[in-house]
């Protein structure tokens, strides 16, 4: 063998030793949701896939995904937040009791319960950013506590119904601008409108990159990752148009995860973040203020955790004191299945979206099959475990 074909051979070796150590982790969700959307819709008859199923899957897993927009960030900067199903269920009962028992009316109800949200991600924030307590006990004390105090407002009962202008941002459907019951005009006009600036974003943040002399990689890989997340999109936001149109709920997920993503990706407070999770030492060096920027996070996961109550409370109209349990481990599961590593530094809005609305997939195929409790608590936690092990994994392929 001439040293050519040497080089050539080892060549090749190196792009397929490359692509199997680093690239293959970043498929793992979608071959995770194929994989398991395809079981559920065999072992469902074909229940699982039908667009009025989907269209409830969308709604049933809003609430967990708001939460996980901003547990992104709590995971990144090396965090945890096993509070946030007891702080729902919390926030639910101070809203039920607010409107139903005192008879505030649905503008100021809100209102109250985004302030109480804000103050418990602050009481969380404060012990573990200035306080420097774990944030694990911090969070898991504050599980007992929120939970103590859902029984204490709402004695164990089931306050409700509440009113219809607080339960529309749970379950109704946007007004259609046509006739046609089986075609929503006002959720295609929305979806083509996102799409058009998400591309306009990406194609600029881009060029943006290209001009700063950073590497873009090559142009034909970025254009069919563009389509295909384009076409991705699409074909979810078609479940919704061609049934009944976008919830409230869905539009303020996506109104929420635009924000967001814009907040982590484009602004200095989103850089403070992932440099904490990378290297804290390093962030605390070049000026960063840890404190500040942990305290900061905790409140805005604290906002986003009472909008995802009054989106549950709105979905299903009373408050009850076993609401919001084991929100958390969706919403923290559906991050490190969406991609946010559990050592910090790395995460994505859009992905733990994904990874999320898989578990709650996964939740709503298991209900379909009427599996016993036991059998679903045993699912779940194998799912986790896999979750955390591709991404230890993935991390140590790359190094």
């Amino acid at each position: 063998m001439n040293a050519q074909a040497r080089t050539d051979r080892l060549g090749i070796q190196s792009l397929f030793k490359k692509l199997g150590r680093s690239d293959w982790y970043k498929y793992t969700l979608l071959i995770e949701t194929l994989v398991i959307f395809t079981v559920l819709q065999l072992m469902t008859s074909g229940t699982f896939l039908t667009t009025r199923n989907l269209s409830n899957l969308l709604m049933q897993g809003a609430t967990c995904s708001i939460i996980a927009i901003t547990m992104v960030m709590v995971i990144v900067t090396c965090n945890a937040d096993l509070a946030a199903g007891s702080i729902v269920g919390c926030l639910g009962t101070v809203a039920a009791v607010l409107q139903v028992k005192i008879g505030l009316g649905s503008g100021a109800t809100i209102a109250i319960t985004l302030v109480v949200g804000i103050l418990a991600g602050a009481w969380h924030g404060y012990w573990i950013a200035y306080r420097r307590l774990p944030a694990f006990l911090v969070t898991l004390s504050g599980q007992l506590l929120f939970k103590g105090v859902t029984l204490l407002i709402g004695q164990g009962n089931t306050i409700g119904p509440m009113s219809k202008s607080f339960t529309l941002f749970g379950h109704d459907y946007l007004p259609s601008l046509g006739n046609n019951e089986n075609f929503h005009l006002l959720s295609l006009i929305i979806t083509l409108v996102l799409l058009a600036l998400y591309f306009i974003v990406s194609v600029r943040g881009r060029q943006a990159r290209k001009n700063s002399g950073l590497d873009v990689g090559a142009g034909w890989k970025y254009w069919i990752k563009t389509a295909a997340v384009m076409g991705v999109c699409f074909a979810i936001a078609s479940i919704m148009i061609f049934y009944r149109g976008f919830t409230y709920a869905v539009v303020i997920l996506l109104v929420m995860a635009g924000v967001f993503h814009f907040v982590i990706t484009s602004t200095a407070f989103g850089r403070a973040v992932f440099a904490i999770g990378g290297n804290r030492e390093a962030a605390r060096l070049s000026g960063i203020n840890i404190a500040r920027t942990e305290l900061i996070i905790y409140i805005l996961h604290g906002f986003a955790t009472a909008v995802a109550a009054i989106v549950f409370l709105g979905r299903i109209g009373q408050a009850t004191a076993a609401a919001g349990t084991a929100f958390e481990f969706t919403a923290i599961t559906g991050c490190i299945v969406g991609g946010t590593s559990i050592r910090g530094g790395e995460g994505n809005v859009f992905g733990a979206i994904m990874g999320t609305m898989l578990m709650a997939g996964l939740d709503n195929g298991m209900s379909l099959l009427n599996l016993g409790a036991e059998y679903q608590y045993i699912i779940k936690g194998i799912v986790l475990l896999l979750a955390v092990a591709i991404d230890v994994a993935s991390k140590e392929k790359k190094v």
